[in-house]
């Protein structure tokens, strides 16, 4: 499990027998050197394509190398044509952020796309979903910049068709 450095300091409470007594305050401060390196985060999705109308949710995961003592906060952005919010979802609103409980190596969260009524032009929309920042415990980063995923959501809808008809 990863701590980082941790000093300890060592102090002289008393001194008793034989007429022995202490010269002034005695302390040494040693420092526990970290023999694990920090872990680095990767994000993975359970798949890159669903359907506007799966009924279902993908699973976003941020992997750690190794296990920290503290609990990691995965900071998550997102772009591409779909919109956050309106076109996917964690399944109660907007994505949220990853947390990777101290000791476990793994966080995740749910992308659900939202099933609307409209014909998309462009067929199907795309999610990037890129880690932000990696807060929680010093030297711990996200494997290489950017991490991101990208997510195709497939369009159920079909294009709309136009007829023009006259009257006399």
């Amino acid at each position: 499990v990863y701590e980082g450095n941790e000093t300890a300091i060592i102090s002289i409470d008393g001194v008793s027998g034989g007429g022995a007594s202490e010269s002034g305050t005695q302390s040494e401060t040693i420092t526990i050197t970290e023999n694990e390196s920090a872990p680095t985060v990767t994000l993975t999705t359970s798949a890159t394509s669903i359907a506007e109308n799966a009924g279902s949710s993908l699973t976003l995961t941020a992997t750690l190398s190794g296990a920290t003592d503290s609990a990691i906060t995965v900071a998550l952005d997102t772009s591409g044509t779909a919109t956050e919010g309106t076109d996917y979802t964690d399944g109660s609103g907007n994505i949220d952020d990853i947390t990777i409980s101290a000791g476990s190596t793994t966080g995740t969260v749910n992308f659900t796309p939202t099933d609307d009524s409209v014909y998309d032009a462009a067929s199907n929309e795309t999610a990037t979903i890129a880690i932000n920042g990696v807060s929680g415990k010093t030297g711990v980063a996200e494997h290489g910049t950017p991490q991101t995923v990208t997510i195709t959501i497939t369009d159920n809808e079909s294009a709309p068709s136009v007829t023009l008809t006259t009257s006399a």
